[in-house]
């Protein structure tokens, strides 16, 4: 609930500038690579229920205690130990989903996992704009009580429950640094989450300064966004995991998302806000799944939370990045310019993906 409103909390709600949003924005994206790179370790070591664990109940208490910082410096700290605490669940969830899903179902156990996901992102902005416009500290004190009950259901499902697949511990793997076909994927998953992240770092200021719209009207459109996930993801991915490959419905997703960001710049009312963010979800729908089935077919067992700790980081980089580099071409530039640019960026990471090999040709 907090990131989506997060740049409009710091703007409006406590009066920083332009930068300094953008600033203290990078700053969550400095934790969560911090947390995704830790998380991915300590998941090969001690587990991905430990990590977890851990992850979602220090977590709650961090989300409580940042509501009530205010000022420019604890607040950047603040943000940055908040993710780079939460974050570490992000490898160790993806590592755990791997360990529980049953041989051949690895892209529709991620689907599946996502879709639980975009549900609560479908929920959680709507929620979240009504609470937003009663009090916007009220969305630390949500997001403490969902990550505190998440670690709850978790424990209680899962603490006697064994994987199907045994975790090797007893000697370290190949490293994700040294696999080149990793490291260029990484790098085109960091052009997609610059263009990606636009989403939760300018598009709710293009939405307040262009169309004024309220934080109720914000939160049901980013909303939309999950409520299509939930409904079309996995009935794509099922139809599409052994007729299409990875890389190529990736590229495709790329093509749809440059035009998803250039309808922006040709809206002209709320309905034509709603249209350029169905184009967005069909969008993730082509790519977010098979980038992560990607990366996991990729990693050899024993190096598993490593590799998705670089595929976790490489999008916490990419929160670092777009923040900063969205703010500052609308402050010089304008929306236009910023939407433009970013479509023409997705089309040259849809070529990179298109000649990328396939997921096993370890390198």
């Amino acid at each position: 609930m907090v990131l989506p409103f997060l740049g409009l909390y710091l703007r409006e709600g406590l009066g920083f500038s332009l930068a300094d949003t953008g600033w203290i924005m990078a700053s969550y994206g400095v934790g969560s690579m911090v947390g995704a790179i830790s998380g991915g370790y300590l998941s090969d070591r001690w587990g991905s229920y430990q990590v977890q664990t851990l992850a979602l109940f220090l977590g709650s208490g961090l989300f409580l205690a940042l509501s009530f910082m205010t000022e420019f410096w604890s607040l950047a700290f603040g943000v940055f130990t908040l993710t780079a605490v939460a974050d570490m669940v992000r490898p160790a969830n993806s590592s755990a989903v791997f360990e529980y899903a049953k041989e051949g179902n690895i892209t529709r156990a991620f689907s599946l996992n996502r879709m639980a996901i975009n549900l609560g992102f479908s929920v959680g902005p709507a929620a979240a704009g009504i609470i937003a416009a009663w009090s916007y500290q009220g969305l630390f004190w949500a997001d403490a009580a969902s990550s505190a009950a998440a670690g709850l259901l978790f424990v209680a499902f899962f603490r006697k429950r064994r994987p199907r697949r045994t975790r090797e511990v007893q000697s370290p793997g190949p490293s994700p640094y040294r696999d080149r076909g990793a490291m260029a994927f990484s790098l085109l998953v960091l052009l997609f989450a610059l263009v990606f992240f636009q989403l939760v770092s300018t598009m709710p200021f293009y939405y307040r300064d262009v169309f004024r719209l309220s934080e109720t009207q914000i939160g049901l459109l980013l909303g939309f966004n999950g409520l299509l996930m939930v409904a079309v993801e996995m009935v794509f991915v099922n139809w599409a995991q052994n007729r299409i490959a990875p890389r190529h419905a990736i590229a495709l997703g790329m093509v749809v998302m440059a035009l998803s960001f250039a309808s922006l710049n040709w809206a002209t009312s709320l309905l034509g806000l709603y249209a350029s963010m169905f184009i967005l979800s069909v969008s993730e729908i082509l790519a977010m799944p098979f980038m992560i089935s990607w990366i996991t077919l990729r990693a050899g067992s024993k190096s598993r939370g490593r590799y998705l700790g670089l595929y976790a980081a490489t999008y916490a980089l990419g929160h670092i990045i777009a923040p900063l580099m969205g703010t500052r071409v609308i402050e010089y530039f304008g929306y236009s310019t910023l939407y433009y640019g970013v479509a023409l960026l997705s089309l040259l990471t849809a070529w990179g993906f298109s000649q990328l090999p396939p997921a096993t040709a370890r390198q």
